[in-house]
């Protein structure tokens, strides 16, 4: 079993933006969701574990070695799929997959062979190992994103957005894929899309404007919500009233009417209950609305 534990963590950019105000988190192995607006520091946080940033107060350890301290540590580890994944032109994916596994440490060329062979077949990309990369759909792009964080077997991986510009068909299968691969390691997603976490994760965490503001596991904090829930259908001219008056957690247009949703533990006059999902609690958490 990893264990990775985030310990009072900040991080204070030099034009005093603080990025990260004391998180703390323990993941273990599965797929953990951090979910956030963009902007609310998920991507420094994933810098930060990876080891590319060193925060201004707090430690990371990873089965129980300090990653600040020790930043090779947690590299040697770490697979990471970043949010704008570049690649060499002109290089096919055999080849990239090639140099960026020496680049990894896998200097014996047979056992690059195998972990190259295998990781293409994996992620369903070796009918296509000797075309060029940059030619890549989108999906295919970011399968082939995960085949290289996976180069070197690691223990840790992380992905940032991963499926930001997908079309459904290419976001399930890359799903399936990340789902597979957690069963063993460690798999942080880090993204703002709430389905994915509903997906995919056991554990999750809500971070907003570099604070946690909530974490556990996503069916235990929709239950939390049953009965708390409440909708209705408005006039769009009247939404600061209802907003002046009402704890709204989130609005949107249904068939061009607006629909508000509210929290409370009484249901409002002319409003209907409402099943509550993990998109309210995010809305909830994000406006602190107890």
């Amino acid at each position: 079993m990893n264990t990775l534990s985030i310990n009072q963590l900040s991080l204070v950019y030099k034009n005093d933006i603080r990025a990260l105000d004391n998180i703390s988190l323990r993941i273990d192995n599965g797929m953990f969701g951090l979910l956030g607006p963009n902007g609310a520091g998920k991507s420094s946080l994933m810098k930060t574990i990876a080891g590319l940033q060193k925060p201004t107060k707090g430690d990371i350890t990873f089965n129980d070695t300090s990653v600040v301290k020790h930043p090779a540590f947690i590299k040697k580890q770490l697979g990471f799929l970043p949010q704008d994944f570049g690649v060499y032109p002109k290089i096919s994916a055999y080849d990239l997959l090639q140099h960026l596994a020496v680049l990894k440490g896998i200097i014996h060329p047979d056992e690059r062979k195998r972990q190259i062979l295998a990781l293409l077949e994996k992620v369903n990309l070796a009918a296509f190992k000797d075309k060029e990369v940059h030619t890549f759909s989108g999906g295919m792009k970011q399968r082939f994103g995960v085949a290289q964080a996976l180069l070197g077997k690691p223990a840790v991986i992380i992905v940032d957005e991963p499926t930001a510009g997908l079309d459904p068909e290419e976001r399930n299968r890359f799903n399936t894929l990340l789902s597979e691969i957690s069963e063993d390691v460690i798999v942080i997603l880090s993204t703002h899309l709430v389905e994915d976490v509903r997906n995919l994760c056991s554990q999750m965490a809500v971070i907003n404007k570099g604070k946690l503001v909530a974490t556990g596991k996503p069916s235990e904090m929709v239950v939390a919500l049953n009965g708390k829930i409440w909708s209705k259908q408005i006039d769009k001219k009247s939404l600061p009233e209802y907003e002046g008056t009402y704890p709204v957690i989130c609005k949107q247009l249904i068939e061009k009417s607006l629909h508000i949703t509210v929290f409370g533990t009484e249901p409002p006059e002319g409003f209907l209950p409402v099943i509550p999902t993990l998109e309210h609690v995010y809305f909830q958490k994000l406006k602190n609305i107890e």
